[in-house]
């Protein structure tokens, strides 16, 4: 039986209390000697274990997908509220719940820069002693070894990912020590990363035995990952071929690197059979799931409120991170594989949730389905006189809701509650992403055969099975963005997806729109839902109700443009995204800026 590790150690209050949250800061530790430390194997464990909190929390009340096109975040006091508006700024990394901002005050997708350098802080502590820790076996050392080369490749991965070049920190400072660390470029950065992620793989099993635990295959599939993201457009970009912290030099051969790494992690589960798909819900349900190749565990008592946040309001959920309308466009339609939209699909505009991609069903909360045993009703109610009349269990008159809901997280039986955690698997990384990774590298590298294999894998799994992708050129690059967008939606990947292809743009700056299902005396339905230009039905629905001109955009797809009309969807009010090209990254917080004394430079345009 595997056994699991959680990933909240108790030894994360010695931890980062042992140095102050801010990069660079020159404190001693003082809660333990180092000594104590270094001498003791249970307490250099526990020290390398909380190594792990420097991956975020994935279960967030402003979830980051609500900065997309995927979803709308409710309440307005959030990070997330701020930065899909574009009010962050050097001096407003973060937005806390009190009111007012802040550089360092909560573990959000936000917090990156200072988590990781104080965890970077503490793996170079541990890589410039363990050395000379001969109390611990071979075996163990190499285990700690391997972590702590992984975590902080992990953290300046991140950190890259973020904020592009970053200062790369390597010795511990002493309190004498003078500061003038500068940014490295992006190339820099890279090879620093790629090898102390080689030298983890060196050091660690192919696969733990211990749930969560990170291992060789662990750093090959972050290596694809990462390689992956400095191959796209953003970071290797033609017109911006030189070296430095915002892009990295051009060159294509980045996208073979990207694709022998990508097959590296492949071929551990295509010939070696280490992993699987399976079905597409199991891999948050199952923590035992074949799919996952490193996950995080929430047991009941280190434990996660995903049921919390995302559970609708009536079962006493916060309904924190709703899709929006635009997400729904990009769920095909089962039998043909084609969006709605598209000409000869099969979709039935007085039927729109009928005879989607299986996924679908398994991630969206839609009028009129089945959640915890209860129709999720979300209709309004047009009476004799044409006025309009909130109904329904779901629908409150005083919120501005999308009309949909996550299922994506959920375990049906357990229990919301605000004091109580539920037990579930968030999968950091898993088969299909790799998959993913492997047929986007190989359409780079010219290779479209390898990409259409890699793509049908993921739609053929067992309870999917959605037709295969056939399309060739740049046809074909449009179905890895829509196959990333539905297989991965909801996970941390649509919001850098965007960003490293630069279609951030256009997708971002569309308003956030959700549904309206109308029901009239006679109890039929009308859906006011997204349409294409020109085919829409212009049904009045009430005195109440008006058509919103304007609401439009063009939307380009497999060699064909359509103009997609939401005039007449539900308008999340004060809820326009909007994307300008300073947002490709994040701002350093100016208090790193100040402290530097010139030795950092800010991202462009803050």
């Amino acid at each position: 039986m595997k056994r699991y590790i959680l990933l909240c150690s108790v030894a994360v209050a010695f931890l980062f209390s042992a140095c102050s949250d801010e990069f660079l800061d020159k404190k001693p530790l003082t809660t333990l000697s180092e000594d104590d430390v270094f001498s003791n194997a249970a307490l250099l464990e526990d020290y390398v274990n909380s190594f792990y909190t420097v991956v975020p929390d994935p279960f967030t009340e402003g979830n980051i997908a609500a900065i997309t096109d995927e979803a709308f975040f409710r309440y307005g006091g959030s990070s997330t509220n701020f930065v899909e508006r574009g009010q962050m700024t050097p001096d407003k990394v973060m937005y806390d719940y009190e009111g007012g901002y802040s550089h360092n005050s909560r573990t959000t997708f936000l917090n990156i820069w200072n988590r990781a350098y104080t965890g970077i802080r503490n793996m170079n502590h541990v890589l410039s002693r363990i050395d000379d820790c001969t109390f611990l076996s071979d075996e163990k050392k190499r285990q700690l070894k391997g972590e702590t080369y992984f975590f902080r490749a992990w953290a300046y991965g991140n950190l890259v990912e973020r904020f592009g070049g970053v200062p790369l920190i390597t010795k511990l400072y002493q309190v004498q020590d003078t500061f003038g660390v500068k940014r490295s470029t992006i190339d820099e950065c890279t090879e620093f990363i790629l090898n102390d992620l080689h030298a983890a793989e060196s050091l660690l099993v192919d696969k733990s035995i211990e749930l969560g635990r990170v291992s060789k295959d662990v750093c090959l599939a972050y290596e694809s990952r990462y390689t992956l993201m400095v191959a796209r457009k953003f970071f290797n970009d033609p017109d911006n071929p030189s070296d430095n912290f915002v892009h990295g030099k051009y060159d294509k051969a980045k996208w073979t690197r990207a694709l022998n790494a990508a097959k590296a992690i492949v071929e551990r589960a295509d010939k070696d059979g280490a992993y699987s798909l399976s079905t597409y819900d199991d891999y948050w349900k199952n923590v035992n799931c074949p799919e996952v190749i490193w996950g995080k565990f929430f047991s009941t008592t280190a434990g996660d409120k995903a049921q919390l946040y995302y559970s609708p309001t009536y079962f006493n959920g916060w309904t924190s991170c709703e899709p929006c309308e635009a997400l729904m466009l990009d769920y095909e339609m089962a039998a043909t594989g084609l969006k709605p939209f598209e000409e000869g699909s099969g979709y039935d505009p007085h039927k729109p949730w009928m005879g989607r991609d299986p996924r679908f069903y398994k991630t969206i909360l839609y009028s009129d389905c089945i959640f915890r045993d209860s129709v999720f009703d979300n209709h309004y109610y047009i009476d004799q006189n044409g006025k309009r009349i909130a109904r329904g269990l779901f629908w409150r008159n005083e919120s501005d809701d999308t009309g949909y809901g996550l299922r994506k997280w959920h375990i049906e039986t357990a229990d919301i509650s605000e004091t109580e955690n539920t037990t579930i698997m968030f999968p950091w990384i898993r088969l299909a992403e790799m998959y993913l990774n492997y047929a986007e590298a190989a359409y780079e590298c010219g290779d479209e055969a390898t990409c259409r294999k890699y793509l049908n894998k993921v739609r053929s799994r067992s309870d999917v099975q959605m037709p295969p992708v056939t399309d060739t050129g740049t046809s074909l690059f449009d179905r890895i963005v829509n196959e990333r967008r539905v297989e991965l939606a909801f996970e941390p990947f649509r919001y850098f997806d965007l960003r490293q292809w630069k279609l951030a743009p256009f997708y971002e700056n569309i308003p956030a729109m959700g549904c309206v299902v109308v029901e009239y005396p006679d109890h039929s339905l009308q859906y006011r839902i997204a349409q294409v230009k020109g085919s829409e039905t212009k049904e009045n629905i009430g005195t109440n109700w008006v058509y919103q001109p304007g609401y439009t955009y063009d939307y380009s797809y497999r060699g064909k443009t359509y103009t997609i009309d939401y005039g007449y969807c539900h308008s999340m009010q004060g809820t326009q995204k909007k994307f300008t090209n300073k947002q490709y990254l994040y701002p350093i917080p100016q208090n790193e800026i100040t402290k530097s004394e010139g030795s950092l430079e800010q991202n462009p345009d803050y």
